[in-house]
């Protein structure tokens, strides 16, 4: 499975098993799946560094900054579904000055990097709804520490 949005069953019955409250992860579970969008983030940058790196292109210091609120925004606004690196993908190259044909030498192994971007993605939801339930005290311990 390589989208965040078809993982919401599977993240929300680890968290019931976890012994996190429903009132929890019905919230966490499908808002993390919408913004929380870790793997996501960690592919663009290591993948458009390296393309950068690849094709010659300087990243500055101003560009690094510029590169990492874009991931930011970028990761946000991309769609669980299968394939939506790459496309937020070429769009960042295209900021950075990056050749978007670029985008041909990563295609290959996208459907085996996205499995790995999803487990980011719904690992975060998963810590992030345990935490949260910890702080408002609805955490089952014993259920938790089984």
């Amino acid at each position: 499975m390589a989208s965040s949005n078809a993982s919401i069953p599977i993240n929300m019955e680890a968290c019931k098993n976890l012994g996190i409250d429903k009132k929890i992860y019905s919230l966490t579970i499908p808002l993390g799946a919408t913004l929380n969008m870790d793997g996501t983030c960690v592919h663009l940058a290591v993948f458009a560094l390296a393309l950068a790196k690849s094709y010659g292109v300087p990243v500055s210091g101003a560009a690094l900054a510029a590169m990492i609120v874009s991931i930011i925004v970028l990761s946000m606004g991309a769609p669980g579904i299968p394939g939506s690196g790459l496309i937020c993908l070429s769009v960042l190259l295209a900021q950075m000055n990056v050749p978007v044909e670029a985008i041909g030498l990563v295609m290959g192994i996208d459907a085996l990097v996205g499995m790995f971007r999803t487990v980011g993605n719904c690992l975060g939801d998963v810590a992030v709804s345990v935490l949260v339930a910890k702080s408002e005290h609805v955490l089952d311990m014993n259920t938790y520490n089984k």
